[in-house]
């Protein structure tokens, strides 16, 4: 059966983008419920800082092998950007929110230290983006996630820029002449 598979760079960044705005959200969230907004601030804030540190710390990879990327198959299919993200968001992110927005209606001021960890998330979630895009660009390929397993990576050469036909096809000359 032929994998399905999405662009590790797409769920990324779209995961990063989802996180940042349910940590605005609960943010905003804890202060309309009766948080004092200061104190709602550096709750957000102590739970992205201890929530970053602790994704960027975690050292349990060590105990997996170096991951692999093998080619990507001709009867690869791609899977839906959607079905990428939901599995990205379950249960962390998803349990993190629900917690949250449950949190509200009891302690709004945890509300806000669980929209800093959802905040946390994202943060790290982008970094890790930025790590895909330069990684790619100096392998000089795309890198795709198997949707069904997801320690199965496969990648693909990266495609050329298109050539802009409005450009001139004329080579510059590094520190060319600017009018003088």
């Amino acid at each position: 059966m032929s994998p399905a598979v999405y662009s590790v760079r797409r769920q990324r960044v779209a995961l990063s983008g989802i996180r940042l705005v349910l940590a605005v959200l609960g943010l905003v969230g804890s202060i309309l419920a009766g948080a004092d907004a200061a104190a709602a601030g550096v709750g957000a804030a102590l739970g992205a800082a201890v929530c970053g540190l602790a994704l960027l710390t975690d050292r349990r990879w060590l105990l997996l092998r170096t991951p692999s990327a093998a080619s990507l198959p001709a009867d690869a299919r791609r899977a839906p950007l959607g079905r990428a993200v939901l599995s990205g968001m379950v249960p962390s992110t998803a349990g993190v929110a629900i917690l949250a927005a449950v949190s509200l209606a009891f302690e709004p001021l945890l509300g806000a230290v669980l929209a800093g960890v959802l905040g946390g998330m994202g943060l790290v979630s982008l970094a890790s983006w930025v790590e895909v895009v330069l990684w790619e660009r100096r392998a000089g390929v795309t890198l795709f996630a198997d949707a069904d397993v997801h320690t199965r990576r496969y990648v693909v050469p990266a495609q050329p820029p298109e050539p802009d036909p409005s450009a001139s096809t004329a080579p510059h000359a590094p520190g060319g002449s600017r009018g003088t």
